[in-house]
């Protein structure tokens, strides 16, 4: 946010003024106008906290009002203020804290304190002789403890503790003031020294919330004598004020149980303190399924109560609850809650259409893919075969017939999440796609959005496999084939001119990357399945290429992202699956059309691409490309267009051109190295300049000079008798080298000299020191 000094000005007056106005409010006698004081500071730091101080950069316009918005707050934390101004000055502490306005963690110190005064507060029991009814009492109390876990989750993210995925609902990404806390004292450890008692009381929070939430018909499940934070009397008028509080709470019990690793810590709290009998929560598992319950009953809610702040609340917390090895244990030794966490998921990308939240219920699927993961292995780790036994269970989803049942099989529930987000973007995936549908679905998200969410869910399919028995693994098979390279067709059939965004596209990216997994994986050698699965992956590319010759200019695929998915193939399939005729020759076919691409990204990406092909370790897939394609490649190092260069793609692809053909003098046998040098040393002669600093020559060509030069400089000495042969029968070869090494070395020294010459000259301490100094004596 840009401002004149003028602006400014006028804008730092008028804070200053409305903020002597909330400081007269928020400390007088009257509730009404404290509350609206507070209220008015509120507003202030949410809408003022991120302005920048243009005369001081680097500080924010609220740091010189540092001093008022702590006294307007301190009145409201004395010992017989109205619980309605002790809740409305909580959630201006936390908002205040957690804005990063305040620099010096000796000034936040001054409005932490009144949050740490604020916590005697939690420990009396509600009593029907208090000043203020009790309704007001349980508000008061769970506004401190909202405030507590805003303040926690925003000293966790200072900490770094909190993982990547946080960073998806940060609205304050950009903001160059968001890591003062890395460079000074952590807002941590003044969090730290409350966590035990505080951890105990958002348990109990939590659980009157979940006791509250149940139905009618289990209201005999509740206590008898109330929950920590409510009694009987005031159960009804006490439910919103759990329905506001419940989300951070939620989210800060969450982080603390992850960083404790699930350990049962004790509270030190007394025992005449508000949580009473209650205080006992039992095992790690009874904390994880209370706040796992909380989770899916917010998250399953068939009317879609809960707002948007919520649910992204509610799934940070859920990523962050399974984010431990004991907790992912716990999920999937119960498959069938895992099944129905991946319903509700399912369920929350079909009713939300929002990409944080939809990014965010693909992290938690991924953790679920996770939990299954390590339980497989568990399990792996742990068979063992008797010398007497002959039945060995086979691990994994599909078992012997490779049948996965919906609702029984975690894969086929992943599966259904991954291709509704996948459907959602592509509509055109769907085997009958409803043309309004897909022109509506299209523009709900940007195309950086819709990236992320593709390439997140073909990252989780990418794995999935490996939960399955071979039966079952190549039962999905045909399905994350069909998806991954439906996703590169729709992707990648934009009539987009710079190849380069298609190339660094994330879901063209991650769907290589899962071609590859699904290329390489031991499934694809196995000798049960390991036929089937090359002739799914011989499907795949020959969809590929046949998406690449057939259709109009607009739908047709990329030539780069074509080549690249090719190259995934050569590279890393089974050679069976790329030595097809069939499929080898338009694979060639396809790598030479892209050589006499006019586009020269697209030139310099094929030689690149080349270059790895013709390495590969495997003889038999590389030579008929070599043998193919490399004539082509030292025909345009001849060419006209190779040494008149007009740009820089123009140099790198002559230069990369020059790399891959060098490399073939090694892949050669020794007794040939002399016919592949006698190609590439006198065409890298004919690029050296008689005069390399005219006028006349371009910045191109001298380059191109420059980069012949120092080739035919490794060469010689790399490749030194057959070098020799080669210069001994090409006089004039010889001749313009030698002028050439002579005119680098001339301009060498005179650049040196002239350097040495500019340098000052330096002064020699003397080797006899006297003892009287006659610097100054005149």
């Amino acid at each position: 946010m840009q401002m004149t000094k003028g602006k400014s000005d006028f804008l730092a007056l008028h804070l200053s003024d409305l903020i002597r106005m909330a400081f007269i409010a928020a400390t007088s006698d009257s509730d009404p106008l404290r509350l609206e004081g507070l209220k008015t500071l509120q507003d202030i730091i949410e809408k003022f906290a991120k302005v920048p101080e243009p005369e001081f950069p680097g500080h924010l316009l609220l740091e010189q009002f540092q001093a008022q918005v702590g006294a307007a707050l301190r009145p409201a934390f004395s010992p017989n203020t109205s619980s309605l101004v002790t809740a409305a000055a909580c959630e201006v502490c936390s908002t205040w804290i957690g804005s990063n306005v305040v620099r010096d963690l000796n000034d936040l110190k001054r409005v932490h304190q009144l949050l740490v005064s604020s916590l005697t507060k939690l420990q009396t029991k509600n009593s029907m002789n208090q000043l203020y009814n009790e309704s007001l009492s349980t508000l008061e109390k769970l506004a401190i403890l909202k405030a507590w876990a805003e303040v926690y989750i925003v000293a966790m993210k200072a900490n770094e503790s909190l993982p990547v995925m946080y960073l998806l609902n940060s609205s304050n990404n950009n903001n160059e003031f968001n890591d003062f806390e890395h460079s000074r004292e952590s807002l941590l450890t003044l969090v730290q020294p409350e966590l035990v008692s505080l951890s105990q009381y958002w348990l109990a929070a939590l659980r009157d919330h979940a006791l509250l939430s149940l139905p009618c018909e289990f209201s005999s499940q509740l206590p008898h004598d109330g929950g920590a934070f409510y009694t009987n009397e005031t159960m009804e008028s006490a439910r919103p004020y759990y329905v506001s509080s419940w989300p951070p709470i939620l989210h800060a019990a969450a982080l603390w149980l992850n960083s404790e690793n699930f350990t049962d810590a004790k509270s030190e709290t007394s025992d005449d303190n508000a949580l009473n009998n209650n205080k006992s929560f039992g095992s790690s598992s009874d904390k994880f399924h209370l706040l796992f319950g909380i989770c899916m009953e917010a998250l399953c809610s068939p009317h879609s109560v809960e707002p948007l702040e919520s649910i992204i609340t509610c799934l940070q917390a859920l990523y962050t609850l399974l984010d431990t090895e004991y907790s992912r244990h716990l999920l999937i030794s119960n498959r069938l809650m895992a099944i129905e966490l991946c319903n509700v998921l399912h369920r929350l990308i079909l009713t939300r259409d929002n990409h944080v939240c939809q990014l965010l219920c693909l992290e938690v699927l991924k953790q679920i893919i996770k939990a299954a993961r390590e339980e497989l292995d568990q399990k792996e780790k742990s068979k063992t075969v008797d010398d007497t036994e002959t039945d060995i269970p086979i691990l994994g989803e599909g078992g012997e017939t490779g049948k996965l049942i919906p609702g029984k099989s975690l894969v086929f529930a992943v599966l259904e999440v991954c291709l509704c987000i996948l459907i959602r973007q592509l509509p055109s995936l769907s085997p009958s796609p409803n043309l309004t549908l897909v022109n509506s679905l299209r523009l709900m998200q940007s195309s950086k959005q819709s990236g992320q969410l593709l390439a997140a869910s073909v990252t989780c399919m990418e794995g999935l496999h490996r939960l399955c028995s071979p039966k079952g693994a190549i039962s999905i098979l045909p399905t994350v084939l069909y998806l991954t390279t439906g996703l590169i067709k729709e992707v990648a059939s934009k009539n987009i001119n710079d190849v380069t965004i298609l190339a660094n596209n994330p879901a063209i990216q991650a769907a290589l990357r899962c071609l590859k997994i699904l290329a390489t994986d031991p499934y694809s050698k196995h000798q049960e399945i390991g036929d089937n699965w090359q002739k799914l992956l011989q499907s795949a590319l020959a969809k590929t290429i046949d998406l690449a010759k057939t259709g109009s200019e607009e739908t047709k695929l990329d030539e780069v992202t074509m080549m690249l998915t090719i190259a995934v193939f050569v590279l890393h399939a089974p050679s069976k699956v790329v030595t097809a005729p069939s499929l080898q020759y338009p694979c060639i076919n396809h790598l030479r059309q892209c050589l006499e691409n006019p586009n020269p990204l697209v030139r310099l990406k094929c030689v690149k691409t080349l270059k790895s092909l013709f390495a590969h370790q495997d003889r038999t897939v590389a030579t008929p490309y070599i043998h193919t394609l490399a004539p082509q490649l030292v025909e345009f190092l001849y060419s006209d267009s190779a040494k008149k260069l007009y740009s820089e793609d123009e140099l790198s692809v002559t230069v990369e051109t020059i790399v891959t053909v060098e490399s073939l003098i090694e892949l050669a046998e020794p007794h040939n190295r002399i016919q592949m040098l006698t190609l590439l040393v006198p065409v890298l002669v004919s690029y050296l300049l008689v005069e390399p600093n005219a006028t006349a020559v371009n910045k191109y060509s001298q380059s191109l000079h420059e980069v012949s030069l120092q080739w035919l400089m490794k060469i010689g000495p790399k490749y030194g008798q057959e070098f020799k042969k080669l210069m001994t029968q090409m006089e004039g070869l010889r001749i313009k080298l030698e002028t050439a090494v002579r005119s680098s070395q001339l301009k060498h020294n005179k650049t040196k000299n002239s350097a040495s010459i500019m340098q000052p000259t330096s002064c020699h301490t003397p080797t006899i020191k006297l003892k009287t100094d006659f610097s100054n004596f005149s």
